[in-house]
């Protein structure tokens, strides 16, 4: 008896450090060693259920969506637990099920909540434009956590949406020099602080420096392809948008990107082939129905109902419809 004793306790106490060890790869954002190390731990026999939970937020950060869903299936045990449901959040929200994700959401901010909770919600709430909800929800991360430059990044961007320009441009600076090799911080800026306003000459400038942090980075292509064709530079703008796709097949706003170029073009049937594409990968759900109202107009066939298949959500919501950084943004639900 006392050495099945002790054998329960030692193998107690290496899944104690497993989980130690995930939970350390997550706070510094490696991602992928948080999923080593759970795989290590659920390949032995009698794994804790919270190594799917752990699992599951490790897949949601490298946008692996549907595998993070997984995981979290198989730790029902758990389902009432905080953590559970923010991975389930950050799930839904990646697979463009936004009405799921918001009914996680609390109507009020408890003092107890994580950080993680406070920034999927914020997420959720910007992508559904309730911008001063999803304000609170990112002034509660920063005052949680002040060095996140992630919160600062979304707070900046709320900001943005609202109309308070030279708030939003201090805190995209400050995500910046929190994080200076983040190209989520390089791509928000140039969209929420020059994109929103016009300045897309100088978009493309943090746009650079976004693909150069992180030349696989598909949504920085996306943006700077949109604004290369906002100063009218097609081939510049169809060159970005099908690494974007190439690098992001599922990136729903790439394809409205194309559909709308091809428009312009003359190109009526590729156009109408690219505006599906998007349909059927969620655009949609994520961002709203300007292309379904494209479709409506200028193809034959309708064929209108997107398919519920995976939707990054990376992208930042729509600029204000006016290009003056004085006057506030009035809510939309599009999306670059």
């Amino acid at each position: 008896m006392l050495m099945v004793w002790l054998v329960g306790m030692q193998a107690s106490a290496q899944f104690e450090k497993l989980e130690t060890g995930a939970r350390k790869a997550l706070a510094k954002d490696k991602p992928y060693r948080a999923l080593t190390l759970t795989e290590r731990a659920l390949t032995r026999k009698g794994a804790p259920v919270i190594f799917h939970v752990i699992r599951a937020e490790a897949y949601n950060r490298i946008g692996k969506y549907r595998q993070a869903m997984d995981e979290l299936r198989k730790a029902d045990a758990q389902k009432a637990t905080a953590e559970y449901r923010t991975n389930l959040m950050g799930s839904y929200t990646g697979l463009g099920q936004l009405d799921s994700a918001e009914a996680l959401i609390t109507p009020a901010i408890a003092a107890d909540v994580s950080e993680e909770y406070l920034y999927r919600a914020g997420r959720v709430l910007a992508l559904r434009g309730e911008w001063p909800r999803a304000l609170e929800h990112f002034n509660a991360g920063v005052e949680r956590g002040p060095g996140s430059a992630r919160m600062v990044r979304e707070r900046g961007a709320c900001h943005a949406m609202l109309g308070d320009s030279a708030q939003a441009r201090q805190d995209l600076d400050k995500a910046i020099s929190l994080a200076p090799r983040d190209a989520a911080g390089y791509n928000s800026r140039g969209y929420y602080r020059y994109m929103v306003f016009g300045e897309y000459r100088k978009a493309i400038a943090d746009m650079d420096r976004a693909i150069k942090q992180d030349p696989n980075y598909g949504f920085a292509f996306s943006n700077r392809g949109w604004c290369h064709f906002q100063l009218g530079d097609t081939a510049k703008a169809r060159r970005d948008l099908a690494l974007a796709v190439r690098k992001n097949p599922t990136n729903a706003y790439a394809y409205r990107s194309l559909g709308i170029i091809d428009k312009a073009s003359g190109d009526g049937a590729r156009a109408c082939a690219n505006l599906r594409k998007a349909l059927e990968l969620g655009f949609t759900g994520t961002y709203g129905n300007e292309v379904e109202e494209l479709v409506r107009q200028d193809c034959a066939s309708p064929a209108l109902a997107p398919a519920p298949t995976p939707t990054p959500v990376e992208a930042p919501p729509a600029p204000p419809p006016s290009n003056a950084p004085d006057q506030p943004a009035k809510p939309r639900t599009n999306a670059p």
